[in-house]
């Protein structure tokens, strides 16, 4: 079976048929752009280190999550010489852990590792041995080196891949069925393989970089370096284009499921900046057709018309005899749904001309990070903007989901851009965009299919909604030529030019233009200035209106100033929201959500586990992480910062005196209450949960409490 631990692997070796799957097509792409000779060994190269990255994320989520069914971990400081029980009070086997072994186990740790945690798995009588070298805000584990596994009658074995944990948390009962435990085994290795893949991408960034910059002077800007280096169809494109590995702590963070890697290579933003945007057309008698009032309330089809030249007489073409173009909606499609899906799904609703595929028209566009939204190509600024993004449906999993476009999406996006609208005129948000969603479309039947009903996998599966370019937001627009709508998460990632994560270059720009000598200071002093454009006025949205964005890394996108200063932030996305009805109807405003929409919020909980866990526990903390870590500073005082920042956001809602005093301090001690709800993604995943929420508690850095939990010898 795939992924049989026996003591140890030869690194070199092909382990699991999505390795042996991806094997040749990353040798092909080592070949095509000429890195290495042979061509074989950067992918296997790179196969090594994404076995150990997925397992690393795969073992910090049993950590922080707690799995159902696996007893407590242990924690136990290096230099540890407890006896003659190791680990007093401990759950079988680690009861049988001596003072010997435990020195013999301390012996194999990397230099770098301060403390460890012993994971026990008393039904296969053995405990896994983690190596951390740090612990960050809201117990984000720092690993270090190879995990091994440690049982009484055996030396310690490397546990050198992610599906070897499979069988282990099957044995203590941490899924819900035999075929969730298939699942994971398989999406596990396929996240492997396929962040293998992407890592060989950093080489050709790099290349790509270098090549740009050879015989021209540089400015020194590390957002330039990127805007203007990496093909896209914009420059704030390009920097979705470097985020290679994908979730930064989820185990399933690169899969791709209904994507071979083939196809990856042909539609992954980290391999190309483009693919052909098709367009399918839709008898306007099945389908679902929604504008936002406060935009215009022009439809999907007359903006597509508008924006892609050569489209409407595509159309006119395509539209079946006897039939007028004005009969039929039109809605953009990825490729892959292009030739894959609409051929099979809608092969009855082809023959008669409900959908009619528009075979002699395409347009060039950049993917981003979720595959499934593009930028189209030429979207230079003109009198008339940039042009809009599009949100396709792919059939295509990543992460828990796979990523079609449903009825809700297509519903709810204009009718929450209405309402943002709305309270943009009322508040004059001075830091926060949200990005509108002013119309949609998608394939339904007379009369509309139920989610649980037949006939709903068809409407999602046809459907596209438009989206503004960041580009044309006014906290961008107004700024000057060369400023970019940064996308949080590639501020995590590395930088082609340099290898290091983007976030150190900017602070080191900001000390230089800013005049600071201390790197410590400047990352303080930068720390201060994102939290400012990006907490005060999403708390403001929580406080006053009751509406919870789903801000995390990956919807989240900075504006920086040529000082490297941050400014503002836009986000994305406003499916993803939640709303509590009842503080929206306090400002006179209301939604009408499609039916089982999840926009609804459950109460302030709900409200809560959106916001605080995509704002601070995803966004914020990797983002302090990330500079706690790689400049040295002390992230302690990176999260006082911030505390200050939402005091300062709660105290200016106050100062107003028309939002209760008793929903303030609720709102208030929930972010701050320590410990905190922690968002337990690999439990979920484990129980095969989507939508409902498994939590753990994990300390809260915001709090002065969590901050001391989180002690100096932790981050150095």
């Amino acid at each position: 079976m795939d992924g049989t631990n026996r003591g140890g692997r030869d690194r070199a070796f092909l382990t699991t048929a999505a390795e042996r799957a991806a094997f040749g097509v990353g040798t092909r792409y080592v070949r095509a752009h000429d890195l290495a000779v042979p061509a074989e060994t950067p992918y296997l190269e790179a196969l090594d280190d994404a076995r150990r990255e997925i397992c690393h994320r795969f073992v910090r989520g049993i950590l922080r999550g707690e799995p159902e069914g696996l007893p407590e971990s242990q924690f136990v400081a290096r230099e540890s010489t407890v006896e003659p029980a190791a680990v007093p009070n401990a759950p079988e086997p680690l009861s049988a852990l001596d003072g010997a072994q435990l020195r013999s186990v301390v012996a194999a740790l990397p230099e770098a590792c301060r403390r460890f945690a012993l994971v026990p798995f008393p039904a296969s009588e053995t405990a896994l041995v983690v190596p951390i070298a740090a612990r960050h805000g809201y117990d984000r584990f720092r690993l270090v080196g190879p995990v091994r596994r440690w049982s009484p009658e055996r030396a310690t074995t490397l546990l050198d891949h992610p599906v070897d944990l499979v069988p282990l948390l099957e044995r203590e009962g941490a899924f819900n069925d035999a075929e969730q435990a298939d699942r994971i085994r398989t999406e596990v290795a396929e996240s492997v393989a396929n962040l293998a893949l992407g890592r060989l991408a950093k080489t050709v960034f790099s290349t790509d970089l270098a090549d740009e910059a050879d015989g021209a002077e540089s400015t020194g800007d590390p957002l330039e370096a990127v805007a203007t280096g990496i093909r896209a169809a914009d420059g704030a494109a390009a920097f979705e284009r470097i985020v290679t590995d994908g979730h930064p702590f989820h185990p399933s963070a690169k899969i791709r499921r209904g994507m071979s890697p083939g196809e990856g290579l042909a539609y992954a933003p980290e391999f190309t900046g483009r693919i052909d945007l098709r367009f399918v057309a839709v008898d306007r008698g099945y389908a679902l057709e929604t504008q936002a009032k406060t935009m215009g309330g022009d439809q999907l089809t007359n903006r597509l018309c508008a924006t892609f030249d050569g489209l409407e007489g595509a159309l006119e073409r395509a539209t079946p005899s006897g039939r007028e173009p004005e009969e039929y909606a039109v809605i953009p499609v990825h490729p892959l749904q292009y030739h894959r899906t609409i051929p099979d799904r809608y092969a009855d609703q082809r023959a008669d001309g409900r959908v009619v595929p528009i075979p002699d028209y395409a347009h060039p566009a950049t993917p981003q990070l979720n595959l499934r939204t593009v930028v189209p190509h030429g979207t230079e600024r003109t009198p008339d903007g940039p042009r809009p993004h599009l949100k396709l449906a792919i059939p295509v999993q990543t992460t828990n989901v796979v990523r079609t476009l449903s009825p809700h999406a297509v519903t709810n996006g204009p009718q929450v851009t209405d309402v943002v609208n709305a309270i943009e005129k009322r508040e004059s948000l001075e830091t926060l965009g949200l990005l509108a969603e002013p119309t949609a479309t998608c394939y339904y039947p007379p009369g509309g299919p139920h989610p649980s009903g037949e006939g709903f996998d068809d409407a999602r599966h046809l459907s596209g909604l438009l989206r503004t370019n960041p580009l044309a937001h006014p906290l961008v627009s107004g700024d000057s030529t060369g400023v970019y709508p940064v996308v949080a998460s590639s501020l995590v990632a590395d930088s082609p030019a340099t290898g290091r994560p983007l976030v150190r270059e900017l602070i080191e720009r900001y000390a230089t233009t800013m005049g600071i000598a201390s790197l410590e200071d400047a990352a303080l002093e930068f720390i201060d200035r994102y939290a400012a454009a990006v907490v005060p006025d999403q708390l403001r949205l929580l406080c006053k209106y009751g509406v919870a964005l789903e801000s995390h890394l990956q919807n989240s996108l900075l504006v920086f100033d040529a000082d490297a200063r941050p400014t503002a932030t836009l986000v994305r996305d406003l499916g993803g929201i939640r709303v509590h009805g009842g503080r929206l109807e306090e400002r006179g405003l209301s939604l009408e959500p499609y039916p089982e929409s999840d926009l609804d919020a459950d109460g302030e909980g709900d409200l809560y586990r959106k916001l605080y866990y995509a704002l601070f526990q995803n966004h914020l903390a990797e983002l302090v992480a990330t500079i706690g870590h790689d400049p040295g500073v002390d992230e302690r005082a990176c999260w006082k910062r911030i505390r200050e920042r939402c005091e300062r956001a709660f105290e200016a809602i106050r100062d107003e005196g028309d939002v209760p005093e008793d929903r303030i301090r609720r709102d208030e001690r929930a972010l701050f209450e320590d410990p905190t709800p922690h968002k337990a993604l690999t439990a979920m995943r484990l129980q095969g949960k989507r939508h409902e929420y498994v939590t753990s508690a994990v300390s809260n850095p915001l709090s002065t409490t969590g901050r001391k939990r989180i002690t100096r010898s932790d981050l150095e």
